[in-house]
């Protein structure tokens, strides 16, 4: 995890209206549904309702509720999965001087 957030760079956003499936900002607005704008992405067709707008400062990722919708976070989370598939692939041993490596650098600290 911690190797994660080094090379994780937090980068204070406002995320909202984008097309959700190409983050694209050329859309239309196609009418209202429940009180809520309709859009329609000139790029790739999709059409969705207005999503709420929430801003990023996240300095470690997850740590709010609203992480679980933020593209920042998703971003994070693929890194931790590539970061574990790499220590899976270890064997025992190559586990162990990972280990002991990061004693050694934790007593230098």
């Amino acid at each position: 995890m911690q190797q994660a957030l080094k090379k994780w760079q937090p980068q204070p956003k406002t995320y909202g209206i984008g097309c959700p499936r190409c983050n694209s900002t050329q859309l239309v607005k196609i009418g209202r549904v429940d009180g809520l704008q309709k859009y329609a992405c000139s790029d790739c067709d999709r059409t969705f309702k207005e999503r709420p707008m929430f801003v990023c400062e996240c300095l470690i990722p997850g740590t709010q509720v609203k992480c679980q919708s933020c593209p920042q976070f998703k971003e994070f989370l693929g890194i931790v999965k590539q970061q574990t598939d790499e220590l899976r692939s270890l064997s025992f041993q190559e586990l162990e001087n990972l280990k002991s490596s990061y004693t050694v650098a934790e007593t230098l600290d």
